[in-house]
C-alpha cells in the first residue's frame, strides 16, 4: 500500500513541472493551472466525503482496484488529449480516483495496522511529492514529452490495478462495511474538531510550502537557488518526520507526539518570520517541516480511537475533504494578505495559522479524552 501512496504523491506534484510544456500545446495560459488544479481537487473533495457510503457498500479490495484503474484512465487521458475540456475531465477524474485511494488507504491502515505502517505509508507520499517533479524535470532536460511522463505514470497505476487485484484476499475484511449508516452518536464535537486540525494542518503545510519562496526571494533578497534548495528541505524534513515515525512508531505515545508537534511548528514558523538572518529563516523553515511532519499520519491513526472501526471511514473521509478546502481556501487567503499588504506578511499569517492548528490539536486532544472516559 506505500506503493499506492507513492503513485498518488507524482501526478499532482509533477502537473506544475509539466504545465508550461502542456499549457503551450493546449493553447493555454499558464494561470490556467489554477483549474486544473481546481479541478482535481473537486473530484479529491467529492470522493472523500462519499468514502463512508462507498465503504457501506462495497469491500475494500474493490474499490481499491477500481481507484487505481480509474487513476489510470484519467493519467493516459493527460498523457493523449489534445482538447481542453478533456484535459480538465482527466484532471477531475485523477482527484476522485486519488480521493478514494487516499481516504480508503487511511482507513484500512488505521483499523488494521499500526503507527509504523502508517508512517511507512506517508512516507511513500512524501517520496511519491518528491520523484513526480523529478521524473518530469529528468524527461524534458532530455528532449522527452511531458506526455510520456503521465503515460508511464498511468502504465505504473494500471499495475498498481493488476497488483491489487491479485492480493484482494489479503485485504482485512471490509473496514466499516456495515448494513446501515453508523452515527457518530455524541462523537460530534469531537469529529468537527478532527476535522478542523486537518483544515488548519492543511493550510499551515501548503501555505508554507507555496508562500515560502517568494517569501525569501522578494522578501528577504535570498536568490533562487537557495530558495529553493530551502523549500526542497522543508519538504524533505516532513519525510524524514515520517520515516522517523514508520521506524519509530510503535514506541512513541501519539498524543504526546502531536503536542510537542503543534508547539514545535509554532516555534519553528516564528523563527522564519523573525531570524535576523537569512540562514536561520531557512533553519526555521526546514524545522517546521520535521515538526508536522508526523501530524497527519497520526491523526489518521487515532481516528478508530476516537470514532470506533465502524464510522472510521466516514471520520477520515471528513477529516480529508477538510484538508483539501483548507489547502485551498486558507493558502489563498494569504494569497490575498498578499495582495493587500505585501509579501512580509506571509510568516506571520503562517505562525497565527500555526497556533490555532496548535490549539485544535489540543483541544481535540482533550475532548477525545473525555469522550472516551465517558464511553
Amino acid at each position: 500500500m506505500a506503493v499506492s501512496f507513492v503513485l498518488l504523491g507524482m501526478p499532482i506534484a509533477a502537473i506544475g513541472v509539466a504545465w508550461p510544456s502542456a499549457a503551450d500545446e493546449l493553447g493555454r495560459p499558464l494561470a490556467d493551472l489554477g483549474l486544473v488544479t481546481f479541478a482535481y481537487g473537486a473530484g479529491y473533495t467529492l470522493s472523500t466525503l462519499a468514502n463512508g457510503e462507498l465503504t457501506r457498500r462495497f469491500t475494500a479490495g474493490p474499490l481499491l482496484v477500481v481507484a487505481a484503474f480509474a487513476s489510470s484512465l484519467g493519467l493516459a487521458a493527460f498523457a493523449l488529449s489534445s482538447n481542453w475540456v478533456l484535459f480538465l475531465g482527466a484532471g477531475f477524474m485523477l482527484g476522485l480516483a486519488g480521493g478514494v485511494l487516499d481516504s480508503g488507504v487511511n482507513a484500512y491502515v488505521a483499523v488494521h495496522r499500526g503507527a509504523r505502517a502508517m508512517g511507512i505509508v506517508h512516507t511513500g507520499f512524501g517520496i511519491g511529492s518528491t520523484l513526480g517533479p523529478l521524473f518530469v524535470t529528468v524527461l524534458l532536460a532530455l528532449g522527452v514529452s511531458w506526455r510520456v511522463a503521465f503515460g508511464s505514470l498511468a502504465v505504473a497505476d494500471l499495475l498498481l490495478a493488476i497488483a491489487f487485484l491479485a492480493t484482494i484476499s489479503a485485504v482485512e475484511g471490509n473496514v466499516g462495511r456495515t448494513g446501515r449508516r453508523p452515527s457518530v452518536g455524541d462523537n460530534g464535537l469531537v469529529l468537527g474538531l478532527s476535522v478542523a486540525v486537518f483544515f488548519l494542518y492543511a493550510g499551515v503545510a501548503a501555505g508554507t510550502g507555496a508562500w515560502t519562496f517568494s517569501l525569501f526571494t522578494e522578501g528577504r533578497g535570498i536568490s533562487d537557488g537557495v530558495a529553493g534548495m530551502a523549500v526542497a528541505g522543508y519538504w524533505a524534513g516532513m519525510t524524514v518526520a515520517r520515516i522517523a515515525l514508520g521506524v519509530f512508531g510503535d514506541r512513541v505515545d501519539p498524543n504526546r507526539v502531536l503536542t510537542l508537534s503543534g508547539f514545535a511548528t509554532v516555534a519553528s514558523l516564528a523563527l522564519v518570520w523573525l531570524a535576523p538572518t537569512p540562514w536561520l529563516g531557512i533553519a526555521g523553515l526546514v524545522a517546521s517541516g520535521v515538526s508536522h511532519g508526523a501530524v497527519f499520519p497520526l491523526e489518521i491513526l487515532l481516528t478508530p480511537r476516537r470514532f470506533g472501526a465502524a464510522f472510521t471511514p466516514w471520520a477520515v473521509g471528513y477529516e480529508i475533504a477538510g484538508a483539501n478546502i483548507g489547502v485551498a481556501l486558507l493558502s489563498g487567503s494569504i494569497g490575498i494578505l498578499v495582495g493587500r499588504f505585501g509579501i512580509e506578511v506571509v510568516a506571520p499569517a503562517l505562525v497565527v495559522l500555526a497556533a490555532l492548528f496548535w490549539v485544535a490539536i489540543e483541544l481535540l486532544r482533550t475532548r477525545s479524552a473525555e469522550a472516551l472516559r465517558v464511553a
